[in-house]
C-alpha cells in the first residue's frame, strides 16, 4: 500500500489536512478540505544540493520515510505523556533521533519538506503506560520498512542513514516490547 505524503497549506495550521501515514496513524482534515497526498516544496525552500542524485523511486521512498517520521514524532509525544522515568527519556531520545534522521533525509532530497500536520489520530486510545508502550513498539515496527525502502532505493550517505535508522528503530521497538514473565 503506498504511503500518502503530507501537504501543509500555506493558510496556516488551521487549514492542515491530515491523512494516513504508513497505515499506522490516520488523520482527518482540520478545515473540512479533502485530504491530499502531495508534498509541496516551493523554490524558496530548496536546499543547495542533495547528498547523492536521487531517482524517482528514491525520492518517493525519502518522502514516505519523512511522512512516517513526522507521524512517529507526534505519537512519541503522546507516548511520553503516558510513561515516566526511563520511558520518558526514551521517548525524548527517539524524538531527537527521528528529527535528525528526517533532516538527513531532507538533505538527501535536496529540499525542505513542509512540516507535519498539527495532529494525527492514533490507531487506538492511549490512556495508560501499557498502551503507550504498545504504541511506541508499533511506531517503530512501522518505520522499519520505510527506512529499508530508503536504503534499497538510495546510495551514499542517504543509504547509510537509512540502514542506521532501520537498525535503531528495531532497537527501540525491542526496548518497548514487554518482557515475558519468567
Amino acid at each position: 500500500m503506498p504511503v500518502p505524503r503530507l501537504t501543509i497549506p500555506k493558510g496556516g495550521p488551521g487549514l492542515v489536512c491530515t491523512l494516513a501515514v504508513a497505515s499506522l496513524l490516520v488523520v482527518g482534515c482540520a478545515s473540512g478540505q479533502e485530504p491530499t497526498t502531495e508534498v509541496s516544496s516551493s523554490p524558496s525552500n530548496t536546499a543547495s544540493t542533495p547528498l547523492a542524485p536521487q531517482s524517482a523511486s528514491a525520492s518517493d521512498a525519502l518522502h514516505q520515510a519523512i511522512a512516517g517520521i513526522d507521524a512517529a514524532v507526534y505519537a512519541y509525544g503522546v507516548v511520553g505523556a503516558h510513561v515516566n522515568g526511563t520511558g520518558q527519556r526514551q521517548s525524548l531520545r527517539a524524538i531527537t533521533t527521528l528529527n535528525r534522521q528526517r533532516a538527513a533525509f531532507e538533505l538527501a532530497l535536496g529540499t525542505t519538506i513542509n512540516e507535519a500536520a498539527v495532529t494525527y489520530v492514533l490507531p487506538g486510545p492511549v490512556t495508560d503506560a501499557q498502551q503507550a508502550r504498545q504504541l511506541a513498539e508499533l511506531l517503530e515496527m512501522k518505520l522499519i520498512p520505510l527506512f529499508d525502502q530508503v536504503a534499497s532505493a538510495t546510495v551514499g550517505a542517504a543509504r547509510s542513514v537509512a540502514k542506521t535508522a532501520s537498525l535503531k528503530a528495531a532497537q527501540r521497538a525491542q526496548h518497548w516490547t514487554p518482557t515475558p514473565p519468567a
